[in-house]
């Protein structure tokens, strides 16, 4: 490999851990010798290497911040337990970084719901979502902590038949605001809402809100508020889709 395409780990120490075999692997990823694209923006890709392990790598041209906090929430969220995919290394040279994690079994929690109500077992894929899912959310907003990006389609089950926990997915755009916080669970809440792909339970969306909300009364106005902005959601238009 030569000097100018040689990995530069911006995490040395947790590069230097990895089995030998894995950090070949991430080596010839970071050369664009293994792997195809499965997403492209202007600014970034989404490359997968078939395993074992299954790998995807992120490429981001810039400053390297977008991926500098992704990697901080990937090794941060577990400990407020939530799982989110293992963190296998982060590379960077200049104005480009790769940041490469494992891959997460399963499927989307969106493709769950609409299989589910294809074949009538709706209600409880949603029962599954009051046990497992809103109380995650609950604990993360417990430690002011706002995911921004807090969509179904994030939320991935091996098999939410089984009890599976659920592992949130692309965590870079989480922070802890300084004010407002009100706001940003309010946007957290309605990105699953504004999601939702097919029609549910009439009840269950509150039932959601009580288990997140850990039993405590519901404020009208607050789920106004997360409506409201589920609402003006669903009428944005995402830029790449």
């Amino acid at each position: 490999m030569s000097a100018s395409n040689k990995p530069r780990p911006a995490d040395r120490a947790s590069f230097e851990l990895l089995d030998p075999r894995l950090r070949a692997v991430v080596e010839e990823l970071y050369r664009g010798a293994c792997g195809y694209t499965v997403r492209c923006t202007p600014r970034r890709r989404t490359v997968r290497v078939e395993g074992p392990p299954e790998l995807f790598g992120k490429w981001r041209r810039g400053s390297g911040r977008s991926g500098a906090r992704e990697w901080h929430w990937l090794h941060v969220l577990p400990l407020m337990g939530l799982q989110v995919p293992r963190a296998v290394a982060w590379l960077g040279r200049r104005r480009r970084s790769l940041l490469v994690t494992e891959a997460v079994a399963g499927r989307p929690f969106d493709a769950w719901l609409v299989q589910a109500a294809a074949e009538g077992w709706l209600v409880e894929l949603c029962e599954y979502a009051v046990r497992q899912v809103a109380p995650a959310i609950r604990r993360l907003h417990e430690h002011r902590i706002a995911y921004r990006d807090l969509y179904w389609n994030h939320v991935f089950v091996a098999d939410p038949r089984n009890g599976d926990e659920p592992t949130f997915l692309d965590v870079e755009r989480a922070f802890r605001p300084w004010w407002r916080w009100r706001r940003w669970a309010v946007k957290d809440l309605a990105g699953l809402l504004a999601s939702l792909p097919v029609p549910v339970p009439p009840r269950w969306p509150l039932r959601f809100l009580r288990a997140y909300s850990g039993g405590a009364p519901l404020d009208p106005a607050w789920i106004d508020d997360i409506v409201a902005k589920a609402a003006r959601i669903r009428r944005h238009v995402p830029r790449y889709g």
